[in-house]
C-alpha cells in the first residue's frame, strides 16, 4: 500500500475525529441513559480505531506484496445480479410477492450459482414459503398478492 494507504488512513481517522467531535456536540449521556450523540461519538471511535489498524497494516506491508485489488472480480455476474433486482422491483407489485420472489430466487439459485433444477425449485420455493409464513402470517405483514389474488383473498 506504502504512502497512498497512509495517506488514506489519516484521512479516515480525520473524519472519525469529526463524527466524534459531532456527537459530543450532541451531548452524550451514559450507556443507561444515552442521549442524541452517543452513537455518533462511538460510530466516530470505530472509525479511528480502524483507521489506526489500516494504518499500521499499510506501514506494515510493501507495495509489492499486494495483487491489485479488482483483479478476478466478476463484474459481468454482477451486472446480471443488479438488473435482476431492477427487474424484481419493477414487477413485485404486478406479480406479488410469491410470484416475483420465486422468479428471483430460481434465476439467481440456477442462473448465477448453477445448481440442479430440482435443488433451485426446492430451495426458491422453500424459501418464499418460510418467508411469507414468518413475515405474512406470523408477523402479519401485507405482501402485493398480484397475479395470486384470487387464491389469497
Amino acid at each position: 500500500m506504502g504512502k497512498r494507504g497512509s495517506i488514506e488512513a489519516l484521512l479516515w481517522a480525520v473524519f472519525g475525529l469529526y463524527v466524534m467531535s459531532q456527537g459530543f456536540l450532541l451531548k452524550l449521556g451514559t450507556a443507561r441513559a444515552p442521549k442524541p450523540g452517543f452513537m455518533v461519538f462511538w460510530v466516530g471511535v470505530a472509525i479511528v480505531v480502524l483507521s489506526g489498524l489500516f494504518f499500521v497494516e499499510t506501514v506494515r506491508t510493501r507495495e509489492r506484496d499486494h495483487e491489485p485489488l479488482w483483479r478476478g472480480v466478476g463484474w459481468f455476474r454482477g451486472a446480471k445480479l443488479l438488473a435482476a433486482l431492477f427487474l424484481y422491483v419493477s414487477a413485485f407489485k404486478f406479480l406479488g410477492f410469491i410470484v416475483s420472489t420465486f422468479l428471483l430466487l430460481v434465476y439467481m439459485f440456477k442462473g448465477l450459482e448453477p445448481q440442479s433444477w430440482r435443488s433451485a425449485l426446492l430451495l426458491s420455493a422453500a424459501t418464499v414459503a418460510i418467508c411469507y409464513l414468518v413475515f405474512g402470517v406470523f408477523l402479519e405483514l401485507q405482501f402485493p398478492p398480484g397475479v395470486l389474488s384470487f387464491l389469497l383473498s
